[in-house]
């Protein structure tokens, strides 16, 4: 997933750019842009900055493809250029052969931004592969140098044929340490009565995985015709991006017992010895395999997407010094778990499965806790899953499920295996009762490409939350916010909910506090919105609001919040008469006369003075709806009520969008602030934007501090207001002490 991109656009059009950084921004991206207006600015820029793609806006500057392609070349830079242009569609073809990734309409600023992203995609794509062909070369070096430096015979064969052989191996053999293994085959190894026996130990090797040893002693015979009797450990590994058998020799007589390089040693196969150096994957043991007649026993990995016996249960993990733990801290184990497996993805050919289930129930009783709800649904789901499945019980009485190496049609029976055996069934509680319902799970397929482990476990709630509002009792899988396309049948079951939501009073208002930092208590919270069901389930508004968008439910959506929010300001007043809300317009509300005349009316009908309340527009939705959002932010104004740009700080010139938008407060996009303790740059970042807000006395809020290094930075360049989860998480109190501070 694409979080954050920086983009070079070739231009002297600031506001065209903007368009493209404003349709990018409402795909999800935070973009840092640099504009280049001349051949010295472009020169200068690639020497001092590393781009993620370049949009060269054709036809208003002398800089062309051709020279654009040249100065890449020369600063040693390889990154997708993406051109907009109003050539004639055959003269487009040329700039696609001159090195173009895409050509695009210069109006189409959609198809512009998508195919920016796809360039971003593009090129890190070829960045992790280049990574991973360098780790892949450096673990086969250091696999190959354990290999040489055992006194062991060991060596590998590629589809039968020699690919490396040990000195040990050689010398074992009588063949020249100089000699070529190109037409050294294991027949030519293996005396011709048991060539059959080869034969048949190689067929069961196909279908072992590679950390399976498969066993068989045979009669080995040197290039001298001397004979002599040794087990053959067959193992795979992949050298050089090639699959191989590798073969450890094991001996009988006086040979000495063989010890597991760099691990235990193993239980003895038949005779006085264990078996030798693991093959794979350095200093791990892999499993052995007794056998006879080449009988392989499969490891936990080869049994993974089997039904579990009794005998055979997920893995529930529970640190061993405490019965109960916090489930905020079983969740982060889980994510480091899923961390973990998600790097070993980058050595298999299947992703990981990612589920978060739950249990919506119909008989349960005020003192059944979510964590216990969810303790109970842990102990059912490991009872089907395999043994290699991990399952953990997560926030909010979830369940985490992983799966390792698996596929979609496995991940998929699992799910409908689980959600058949928990419909109906009587789950049985810590306190002795028992619960039913029906389960809905939210699942996600991936491997090492994704950027985290928390981005897998959102997008599986945000699946959950579809299951959901479908009624339960199934699953959803979420695809990459790249790839995920709107599902109208599910935004349509959102819209009902939310309408019924609407009608019954369904929703909730929560209020987090902004806290000033230079020493202003007056009151001021932002207005946050949570829908919750009959049954007792919450939803976030990150699960419903695009839904909302899209089906057209977002206009009468903004009005009960700003509805609701305006009464609970009301009583407000009368304790502090100094309290502002801060409440959201959405696209959907832009329609500027008719959200001013409701705002004014209801705000006189009730009371409140206008100057009490801000509304905050997104600067996504205000780059891609100007004379929308310019014409309601003005006749907001003109009412008294106060402006804020959320979101802020991601144009090329961000500031100026403050002339459609005259807002007393900017408050700045979260990606600034994430990386704000450890990366130098978003530290500049944030002061020179607060500075330029200074100098026209608007008022700077800083969201998501999470800890107080954040918020030490932040006190140093004298941003006005902070809020977030360190200050206080949303609540549906209003009673933050704004006169103590922080």
């Amino acid at each position: 997933m694409i979080n954050s991109i920086s983009v070079l656009f070739i231009t002297l059009d600031p506001d065209l750019a903007g368009q493209v950084i404003g349709r990018i921004r409402y795909r999800g991206h935070a973009v840092r842009p640099k504009q280049a207006g001349n051949a010295r600015d472009l020169e200068r820029l690639l020497q001092s900055h590393r781009f993620d793609a370049v949009v060269l806006i054709d036809g208003d500057m002398d800089i062309g493809l051709e020279e654009l392609t040249e100065t890449l070349h020369r600063a040693g830079r390889q990154t997708p250029i993406v051109m907009l242009t109003d050539r004639a569609q055959e003269l487009r073809l040329s700039a696609v052969e001159g090195g173009a990734f895409a050509v695009v309409d210069t109006e189409n600023h959609d198809v512009a931004a998508a195919m920016t992203l796809k360039a971003v995609e593009y090129l890190n794509k070829g960045r992790e592969i280049n990574h991973l062909r360098t780790l892949l070369q450096e673990a086969d070096r250091r696999y190959l140098l354990m290999l040489d430096s055992s006194r062991y015979p060991i060596a590998c064969f590629h589809e039968g044929v020699a690919t490396y052989a040990n000195d040990t191996w050689r010398n074992c053999f009588e063949m020249e340490l100089s000699e070529s293994l190109d037409r050294l085959t294991l027949q030519d190894l293996v005396i011709p009565d048991q060539h059959e026996d080869l034969a048949h130990l190689l067929r069961i090797r196909q279908n072992q995985p590679e950390n399976v040893e498969t066993c068989e002693t045979l009669t080995l015979r040197t290039r001298r015709g001397q004979t002599f009797d040794a087990d053959l450990l067959l193992t795979g590994a992949v050298i050089g991006g090639q699959p191989c058998t590798v073969v450890h020799l094991s001996f009988t007589g006086g040979e000495p017992a063989l010890q597991e390089l760099n691990g235990p040693a193993m239980k003895p196969l038949g005779h006085d010895r264990s078996p030798g150096p693991p093959s794979g994957s350095e200093g791990h043991t892999t499993p052995r395999t007794d056998t006879g007649a080449a009988r392989a026993r499969p490891s936990e990995g080869a049994r993974r997407d089997e039904p579990a016996k009794p005998e055979d249960r997920a893995q529930v993990p529970r640190p061993p010094d405490e019965p109960r733990v916090d489930p905020a801290e079983l969740q982060r184990e889980f994510l480091r778990a899923v961390e973990r497996t998600l790097a070993d993805t980058a050595r298999s050919e299947r992703p990981l499965g990612l589920v978060v289930c739950a249990l919506d129930t119909r008989d349960r009783q005020p003192g059944d806790s979510p964590d216990a709800l969810g303790s109970a649904l842990q102990r059912s789901l490991a009872m089907t899953l395999p043994r290699s499945a991990t399952v953990a019980v997560l926030e909010r009485g979830h369940c985490g499920i992983l799966l390792a190496d698996t596929n979609r049609t496995a991940v998929e029976a699992q799910l409908d295996t689980l959600v058949k055996q928990v419909q109906g069934q009587a789950i049985p509680l810590d306190d002795g009762g028992t619960v039913t319902g029906s389960l809905a799970c939210g699942a996600v397929l991936a491997d090492d490409t994704e950027s985290s482990a928390q981005e897998l476990l959102d997008r599986c709630h945000q699946a959950l939350a579809e299951a959901r509002a479908s009624g339960g009792g199934c699953y959803r899988f979420r695809m990459p916010p790249g790839i995920q396309q709107s599902d109208p049948e599910a935004d349509g079951i959102w819209k009902t909910r939310v309408e019924e939501a609407l009608q019954k009073n369904g929703l909730k208002l929560l209020y987090q506090p902004i806290v000033s930092l230079q020493g202003d208590d007056a009151p001021r919270y932002d207005v946050f919105v949570r829908l919750e069901t009959e049954g007792g389930e919450a939803y976030e508004p990150n699960e419903f609001l695009p839904a909302m968008e899209r089906s057209g439910v977002a206009a009468p959506l903004d009005r009960w919040i700003i509805q609701h929010a305006v009464i609970a300001l009301s009583e407000q007043l009368q304790r502090d008469p100094r309290t502002t809300f801060f409440v959201r317009l959405s696209q959907g509300s832009l329609d500027a006369q008719a959200v001013v005349t409701w705002l004014q009316e209801f705000l006189e009908h009730s009371q409140v003075p206008a100057g009490n309340i801000v509304v905050e527009f997104k600067e996504a939705t205000i780059l891609t709806q100007l004379d929308s959002a310019g014409a309601t932010a003005q006749g907001l104004k003109a009412l008294g009520v106060g402006l804020c740009i959320g979101d802020f700080g991601n144009g090329l010139d961000p500031f100026t969008i403050l002339g459609q938008v005259d807002a007393g407060y900017i408050k700045l996009d979260g990606g600034y602030i994430s990386r704000l303790a450890s990366d130098h740059s978003a530290q500049e970042s944030v002061r020179q934007l607060t500075e330029t807000a200074h100098a026209s006395d608007r008022q700077v809020i800083v969201p998501m501090v999470e800890d107080a290094d954040t918020l030490t930075h932040l006190f140093s360049v004298q941003v006005n207001l902070v809020q977030g989860y360190f200050v206080q998480p949303p609540s549906e109190q209003l009673d933050f002490d704004f006169a103590s501070g922080l």
